[in-house]
């Protein structure tokens, strides 16, 4: 996110002709500089660089500090992310199914990257479709998940492809499947969920890559952020960058991609509370 935040923001200090600034605010899942941008005029000058992460957080949060649809004004989006699943190469399962069979009996552990994320998410769905008695280790962020994963302390994990695909090419671990709805650029061979027979609820369609406004951001200015971000991904030093860092789908803006951040939150909500999660 941090790649893609600065080469954004390059590419629009060179259309505007001035400084834009990036800003990390870490904390609460990124709720508190979301919050902020929230709470910002809406002239144009404070904006929000975020991951679906926007929507995610509340869900699973004991105190909502915004709502993703009503409190911002959406720009656009690059894409999407997806995620694969992974085991250690010393797991005995080379595909889904013979991991399932692994699983089945045995309290394994699979780690994730934060409680009440995607990564938490599907693999807690994963464990109760295929009713195994799976234990979750949350890490906090994915280095330390995945020295875990190397060293065969957790029996699999579920990550970002900008940390695992390294991974996955040098064969330090063994992707068994993609959660996405297509097939993944490159890694082809690794089935997606649905080829495997699985339900509709692993064909996810978030993890969107979005910018954003404050809410009642003017119609003037947001159609000149609107170009200006469109101008921005379709040229191809963004595209390059996309690309290297693994965002996938098409890009959308406006109301498109307003419409995908309020499905994801939809989708995303209701699967918090059937599967229980909160952020601990």
């Amino acid at each position: 996110m941090d790649v893609l935040a600065r080469s954004l923001a390059q590419n629009l200090s060179t259309e505007f002709g001035q400084t834009v600034i990036v800003d990390n605010r870490a904390g609460a899942g990124g709720m508190i500089g979301s919050a902020e941008v929230a709470r910002a005029a809406p002239d144009g000058h404070t904006l929000l660089f975020n991951s679906s992460s926007l929507v995610q957080a509340p869900a699973v949060a004991p105190q909502k500090l915004y709502d993703a649809v009503a409190d911002f004004t959406t720009i656009g989006s690059l894409g999407r992310t997806v995620m694969p699943f992974v085991v250690p190469v010393a797991s005995p399962a080379n595909t889904l199914e013979e991991f399932v069979a692994y699983a089945r009996g045995r309290k394994l552990a699979f780690g994730s990257f934060g409680a009440g994320t995607t990564s938490h998410a599907f693999q807690q769905l994963f464990s109760d479709y295929n009713k195994l008695d799976m234990v979750h280790v949350p890490y906090k962020g994915e280095a330390l998940m995945l020295n875990d994963v190397l060293s065969n302390q957790v029996a699999c994990t579920m990550g970002t492809m900008a940390t695992l695909a390294p991974q996955i090419e040098a064969r330090a671990v063994k992707a068994l499947a993609i959660l996405s709805p297509e097939e993944v650029d490159g890694f082809a061979n690794i089935p997606i969920f649905k080829k495997l027979g699985y339900p509709a609820e692993f064909d996810w369609r978030g993890g969107f890559i979005g910018f954003f406004g404050p809410a009642k951001l003017p119609a003037d200015i947001a159609d000149i952020l609107e170009k200006t971000f469109s101008k921005i991904i379709s040229g191809p030093a963004m595209q390059a960058v996309m690309k290297q860092n693994f965002v996938v789908g098409r890009p959308t803006v406006a109301r498109d991609a307003a419409a995908e951040v309020a499905a994801t939150q939809e989708a995303w909500t209701n699967l918090v509370k059937r599967l229980g999660l909160a952020a601990t």
